[in-house]
């Protein structure tokens, strides 16, 4: 196992040299001219993705790029509105004109890749200015990015084609198939451990819906059980407030007739005492008229009594003594 483990080790670090382009020197003529022509074409991709944005700030980078550069681009600039414009109106008018403009296309297409070259090759004579431009003008549309890093791995992918020997390819085919043999080993194991783990979550899962299932049926058990005591006392409870409230509107109804007899009564009450009241009012008048007449008849007796009585003559003594007489026996 161990001397296994170490082989592949080794075989693990050769395929990262194979790999890896830091590792690869070229060792002929016709190698150094493919990775130069592979490397010159990087570099031109690179400058013609900046134009666009070099052409959008002509005005600052003027200085910098010089009068023949800035022509050039101007140049290009102008062959390219030509060209929008023709296929504006290429897609707007019938099939007929399309063809006669097909012409006019195609003489302005080469006439934009010159320009496009020339504004390469201006460029490229003066490194420095292409470093000063890469590091102004560093952002680029993610297509034209993810192109020139897709290019640099054509670039790196043939130079190590160019580099293996026959039976280094050959044990590079051998190392990728056994990489490969091996990937989809791993590959199955994986999916049948996925498998395996779906299965688990699925019996998991089966066990935790019946658990859960389970659960809320004790729960609604339990609930219907509760609701049904409820329910039993909610009936008991409103069949004694029926019965009460039949009591309280028989009361109501003795309430309402004893205070219609109450009322009855206290009407009476106070018109006894209304009445108690006049008699007594009339007896206390009549007891101050006796009591005044009284008074005046014992004062009358008494002035009767005290007056000095005149002697008369004949006849009238007797009547007078008769009648004095008379008084007396009526006191």
């Amino acid at each position: 196992m161990g001397t296994e483990a170490a082989e592949k080790a080794v075989i693990s670090v050769d395929a990262m040299k194979v790999l890896d382009p830091r590792w690869l020197k070229p060792n002929s003529i016709e190698t150094e001219r493919i990775l130069s022509v592979l490397d010159e074409t990087i570099a031109k991709l690179e400058l013609s993705s900046l134009i666009p944005r070099i052409i959008g700030s002509l005005d600052r980078f003027a200085d910098l790029l010089g009068p023949e550069i800035t022509a050039s681009l101007m140049e290009y600039q102008q062959l390219s509105n030509q060209m929008e414009h023709l296929l504006v109106a290429a897609e707007e008018e019938g099939t007929a004109e399309a063809e006669e403009q097909r012409g006019s296309l195609h003489l302005l297409e080469q006439h934009l890749k010159c320009s496009v070259r020339n504004i390469l090759r201006l460029l490229l004579a003066i490194p420095s200015l292409c470093k000063a431009l890469k590091y102004e003008v560093w952002a680029r549309e993610p297509a034209t990015e993810a192109f020139i890093k897709a290019f640099g791995e054509f670039r790196n992918f043939m130079l190590e084609r160019l580099l293996t020997s026959p039976t280094k390819e050959e044990e590079t085919v051998q190392l990728m198939e056994d990489i490969s043999l091996r990937i989809n080993k791993n590959t199955e194991t994986i999916t049948a451990l996925q498998a395996e783990l779906a299965a688990a979550i699925r019996t998991q899962d089966e066990e935790r819906k019946c658990r859960l299932e389970t659960e809320i049926l004790n729960w609604i058990q339990a609930y219907d059980t509760d609701m049904a005591e409820k329910q039993a006392e909610f009936e008991e409870v409103h069949a004694a407030y029926t019965k009460e409230k039949a009591e309280l509107s028989l009361l109501m109804e003795k309430h309402a007739v004893l205070l219609q007899e109450y009322s009855q009564i206290e009407e009476e009450r106070r018109i006894n005492e209304e009445k108690k009241k006049q008699a007594l009012e009339e007896l206390a008048v009549l007891t101050l008229a006796a009591t005044r007449i009284q008074a005046f008849w014992r004062g009358y007796l008494i002035r009767s009594t005290f007056k000095p009585k005149k002697k008369k003559k004949g006849k009238g003594k007797g009547k007078g003594k008769g009648k004095g007489k008379d008084k007396k026996e009526k006191k």
